[in-house]
């Protein structure tokens, strides 16, 4: 059975501000401008503005409680009001003779208006242009008459996140998304796109109220760690590993880029640590901008099983041929 006690989530004992508080409250939640509210048209703050109707005026909640009026605020059909409830205070009896007709949507609207105008504290002339108008014009068809209509609202920007790889957020490509609504679209991810980025799909929002331009859809960008590149800015950066043999003799190697494999020249006598530049092979330029470029350093990488002969050789010839990597830094 529909109670405004329990439509509101308020007792039979909550006083006026607990009542106005609890309106207000819901009414921000389930407005049809947000997601709630768009997701049951409205039915759930229409709900809501009737309950205040009642409940949010003291004749009439009093009245109800009497059980005179029923939940939409229309007089019981042979209702007689009791002697006690003869009250001293103005404004606060009322006596009902016979039964009225229900109220009309006109002024069932009417009468919602006002509840959101006590609960908000708007004034009866100069908020009614407002988004508050439009919302009850909406939904109780006021669309004629001497009342001027309101201008059309912009719907609500919706936020979502994307996933998109190390070399999609670098190389830029399109991605299908699906939308908890199971609204699907194609979203262009931008070259060299950053992490955090926002893209906005104008148009794709939550729809505006009649007449008006729907909101965005705003995607934030997350990019996905890659196991061996690393980007700053334009460039990417690889630690590549070289034997003892390439390192001492100089090779040619192939060498991940993100346009695929290349091969790139290993000087002799190449140093742990020692950087080589891969003009061209970063993030793509856009425009007149350059690309960026692939900086590889090398790292030295010793067999995992080294045999005696090895690290004798490598004492023989260490001790013919003594030298100090670490002479910059004094005595160490």
């Amino acid at each position: 059975m529909y109670d405004p006690y329990s439509v509101l989530g308020v007792s039979r004992s909550a006083n006026d501000d607990d009542i106005k508080q609890a309106f207000r409250a819901l009414a921000k939640r389930f407005h049809p401008d947000t997601p709630e509210g768009s997701a049951d048209k409205g039915r759930r703050f229409q709900d809501l503005s009737i309950a205040y109707e009642i409940l949010g005026d003291r004749k009439k909640r009093h009245l109800y409680d009497r059980g005179a009026i029923d939940a939409h605020g229309n007089p019981r059909p042979g209702y007689v009001p009791m002697p006690e409830a003869q009250e001293e205070e103005a404004g606060d009896t009322e006596t009902i003779t016979r039964p009225e007709k229900p109220k009309s949507n006109g002024e069932a609207a009417s009468g919602f208006r006002g509840a959101f105008e006590r609960a908000f504290g708007l004034g009866p002339a100069a908020e009614r242009k407002s988004r508050v108008e439009d919302l009850f014009s909406e939904f109780f068809g006021e669309r004629s008459g001497n009342r001027t209509r309101p201008a059309p609202g912009k719907g609500l920007d919706t936020h979502y996140d994307l996933n998109v790889t190390f070399e999609e957020a670098a190389l830029g490509g399109t991605r299908r998304v699906k939308l908890p609504d199971g609204k699907r679209f194609d979203v262009r991810v931008p070259v060299g796109v950053r992490e955090g980025q926002v893209i906005r799909l104008r148009g794709l929002g939550e729809a505006g109220l009649p007449g008006g331009p729907a909101g965005d859809a705003l995607i934030t960008i997350s990019i996905e760690p890659h196991p061996y590149f690393k980007r700053e800015g334009k460039d990417i950066y690889l630690e590549l590993p070289i034997t003892l043999n390439e390192a001492l003799h100089g090779s040619k190697v192939k060498v991940p880029s993100l346009q695929g494999q290349i091969t790139m020249a290993i000087p002799p006598r190449a140093n742990a640590g020692q950087q080589f530049r891969l003009k061209g092979k970063g993030v793509p330029g856009q425009g007149l901008q350059p690309a960026g470029d692939q900086i590889v350093t090398v790292q030295l990488v010793l067999p995992e099983q080294a045999d005696q002969n090895l690290s004798d050789i490598v004492k023989r010839w260490e001790t013919a041929h003594p030298y100090q990597p670490r002479r910059k830094f004094g005595d160490a």
